[in-house]
């Protein structure tokens, strides 16, 4: 079993003010930043490594968008 690791918990407003932050915490720090809100957990923000390796166990693939040509 391995050892638990850091979760953070932060208003999707706050995380928008500092985004660099949690971005680097996922990235370097392997911490998850859970964005809520009104107080509702609503999403997530964790590392490529973890993601990568989430859709890996689940069976899932993703594939990129169709790029926005509304501009």
């Amino acid at each position: 079993m391995t050892a638990p690791k850091i979760e953070h918990e932060e208003r999707i407003a706050d995380v928008r003010n500092a985004l660099a932050d949690a971005i680097g915490r996922a990235r370097y720090g392997d911490e998850v930043t859970v964005l809520t809100s009104r107080g509702k957990r609503v999403a997530a923000l964790v590392s490529m490594d973890f993601y990568e390796r989430a859709q890996a166990a689940l069976g899932e693939k993703r594939v990129p968008a169709a790029p926005d040509t509304s501009s």
